[in-house]
């Protein structure tokens, strides 16, 4: 049976990281292949009181006082081990030290065969093969939203993943483009995985009245669920809908997701004043980072998911994958990644072309969608998550090949 350990250094405090945890996770176990999956959890490094002898008598003082031992969570306040229930496999949940020693000793210990994915290169200290993961190259394409410092970090981070990792996965074939144009010569063999959009089983059962009520959605509306950085163009999306709003006053326009954004701190307080310029403060509902099981239930309601970002390093980024799997219309910029998606319920629009997207906008609210049954969005999930755990299997096979041929 195979043993793999899913590390979540570098990708449980952020959103995006925990989606492509969940991506992984699901995938390789729609391949029906027998294995056994332990997700190793970095935990934050303890303070020196916390730490021996000290720490323990320091943690039972605390118990006796009354206080809960803490439990690490996630950035949109849950449990870190919800990251790996629901995708009908088993997996082991361990809290290991951050740091390479940390990984190598728990994989030693616990036999696993492979590690992935891999933020960044693996010590020597690591002896189990192991996959790389490069996220994308933002940085090369809008190098304006970065210091020289930060992108000489991340090629000096490509680079040594690509010449000591054997495999690489990535989103999508654009980034392998680029790690082609950017890195050339490198050693790895980068795998390039397809867009595996599926359903968790429990978003069904989601209740997106309760979800609206909660925050207050009411009537139709559109959902925009990004992170308020600039390259999102949340702005094309606003003057979009404020022409649209004028023939539809009672629509609203749903955003999830962090409103903070440390490249630029005025940003979003600047797109706060657009709102009030365009005159739509009213239907724009700006909920900020919510949790992962209400941004579904509100998606399910949502005349269709907009997406003008204008970069992403895997199609559509999380909201589209969300929306196709739930059969939920998407509105997504043109951007090359983006059209890499080939599926019916995704529409294209020219990225930061307002009036286009005002078009697409008109265009669904007069065709309403017959969403597919349950049963179909289930298998049509299915076979996509099984190509791209085909997929990853390949990538851990190639790193297991390698170490064995001493390559």
């Amino acid at each position: 049976m195979l043993k793999l350990g899913l590390l979540g250094h570098g990708f449980v405090r952020w959103t995006g990281g925990q989606d492509f945890l969940r991506l992984i996770t699901a995938s390789i176990a729609a391949t029906g292949v027998p294995m056994e999956l332990h997700a190793l959890l970095p935990e934050p490094r303890r303070r020196f009181y916390e730490q021996g002898l000290t720490g323990t008598l320091w943690h039972s003082g605390r118990r006796w006082l009354g206080y809960e031992p803490p439990v690490a969570r996630s950035t949109a306040s849950e449990p870190m081990e919800r990251i790996f229930h629901g995708h009908g496999v088993e997996v082991h949940v361990h809290r290991i030290e951050a740091g390479h020693s940390a990984i190598a000793r728990a994989s030693q210990r616990l036999g696993l065969h492979a590690l992935l994915p891999a933020d960044s290169a693996l010590k020597p200290v690591v002896k189990a093969p192991w996959v790389g993961y490069i996220y994308d190259f933002q940085h090369r394409h809008l190098p304006q939203y970065f210091t020289s410092e930060e992108s000489a970090s991340r090629d000096r981070r490509f680079k040594a993943t690509l010449s000591r990792a054997s495999s690489v996965i990535v989103n999508a074939r654009d980034v392998a483009s680029d790690i082609e144009r950017y890195c050339p010569g490198h050693a790895a063999q980068v795998f390039a995985l397809p867009f595996g959009a599926a359903p968790a089983d429990h978003w069904f059962a989601l209740d997106s009245k309760a979800s609206q009520l909660k925050y207050g959605v009411t009537g139709d509306y559109f959902i925009i669920s990004s992170q308020f950085w600039k390259h999102k163009d949340h702005l094309t999306a606003f003057r979009a809908f404020a022409d649209v709003v004028k023939d539809y006053p009672e629509l609203s326009l749903v955003c999830t997701g962090s409103t903070e954004d440390h490249r630029d701190p005025a940003y979003f307080p600047g797109l706060l004043q657009s709102l009030e310029s365009l005159g739509i403060t009213k239907r724009v509902l700006i909920l900020g980072l919510i949790p992962k099981d209400d941004q579904i239930a509100l998606l399910k309601d949502a005349v269709a998911v907009i997406q003008p970002t204008l970069f992403e390093g895997g199609p559509g980024g999380g909201a589209v994958y969300d929306a196709v799997a739930l059969g939920v219309r998407s509105i997504i910029s043109d951007i090359p990644v983006n059209l890499e998606i080939a599926e019916e319920l995704v529409s294209f629009f020219p990225a930061g072309d307002c009036s286009s997207l005002a078009g697409r906008l008109r265009a669904a609210l007069a065709a309403p969608h017959a969403r597919s049954s349950t049963e179909k969005l289930i298998e049509n999930g299915q076979k996509r998550r099984r190509l791209c755990g085909s997929r990853i299997l390949e990538a851990i096979e190639f790193a297991r090949h390698q170490q064995r041929n001493g390559a």
